[in-house]
């Protein structure tokens, strides 16, 4: 998922400031997670701290689609490209619920 912040990150345009600084936050907090999990002997941490991550970053990631298809966010991120992302973002959620 840090992955996926930066690129977003990467595809939104300059003005964008508010959209980039939250996709630079949500790679940040990504970066923070792994190197707890690389602490804790890469066990995954059970606490909760990456599922709740994750499922604010998937509404980060819904927002988008919709700000992309309605052409109120500048980018040149694809409407699909978005919409795939977001899906990713489901499929880890439902990883991480198990």
């Amino acid at each position: 998922m840090m992955e996926h912040a930066l690129f977003i990150r990467g595809l939104l345009d300059p003005g964008e400031e508010a959209l980039i600084s939250t996709a630079d936050g949500f790679a940040a907090d990504y970066r923070r997670l792994l190197e707890t999990c690389a602490m804790a002997n890469d066990r995954m941490i059970r606490d909760g701290n990456a599922l709740a991550l994750t499922q604010k970053f998937r509404d980060f990631k819904q927002a988008g689609v919709e700000g992309i298809e309605a052409c109120r966010i500048r980018s040149i991120i694809l409407p699909l490209l978005a919409d795939h992302v977001l899906r990713e973002a489901n499929h880890y959620i439902r990883l991480l619920e198990e």
